[in-house]
């Protein structure tokens, strides 16, 4: 277990700007969502039925399913999505760079009409339920997709900057292992993400 702590803390450390560019990119969008959602309050039924939409098609009607399946859907579907930010990060990092970018502005904009009440009367609930929505499994899920961007926009760049000249197949080469170590502790969190959100998340806000 030392080892392994070792292992990532010191993974940890080398992606470590490419982690905070994630988190300031997702915290960008996130404010845009905010901002958007209050600039043009019109546009988020329309937005919210386009999601509600999109999970109905991927995951089917959650209502009929058990909180397992439920789970299950998730992690599915969740976990496709790291591994394509991880591995079509080699197109010089454009899918986990727009993959941050529309999820942490789906949940700006969502937030959004919380932050002006009076601009949507029909909203029900409070930013404290939203939250309550969205932080049990998010503290495990935000994380997982952060390191799947970070690492996938690691894995294509790294070995064409500057630096690496004279030794970019070297560079590469340890950069795809390094991207591969990554993969377990990302699909931990996205399962431990999945069962909270069906478990836990599913009997807070009924």
């Amino acid at each position: 277990m030392k080892k392994l702590f070792r292992l990532y803390s010191h993974l940890f450390y080398k992606a470590r700007f490419w982690v905070y560019f994630v988190v300031g990119l997702a915290g960008l969008w996130l404010v845009i969502g905010v901002w958007l959602a209050i600039a043009f309050p019109s546009l988020v039924p329309v937005f919210v039925e386009y999601l509600h939409k999109t999970f109905e098609n991927i995951l089917g009607d959650i209502t009929a399913q058990s909180h397992l399946q439920l789970a299950w859907g998730l992690l599915q579907q969740n976990a496709v999505a790291s591994l394509y930010d991880l591995v079509f990060g080699l197109g010089f990092g454009l899918v986990p760079i727009f993959s941050i970018a529309f999820n942490f502005f789906a949940i700006g904009f969502l937030a959004g009409p919380y932050f002006a009440p009076a601009l949507f009367p029909d909203t029900a609930g409070s930013l404290g339920l939203f939250l309550l929505s969205i932080l049990p499994h998010g503290i495990f899920e935000f994380p997982a997709l952060i390191l799947s961007a970070a690492f996938g926009l690691r894995l294509g760049w790294l070995w064409v900057l500057p630096r690496a000249k004279g030794q970019r197949w070297e560079v590469f080469k340890k950069t795809v292992i390094e991207t591969l170590t990554i993969i377990p502790l990302v699909l931990l969190l996205l399962v431990i993400a999945a069962f909270t959100e069906a478990f836990v998340t599913t009997w807070l806000i009924q």
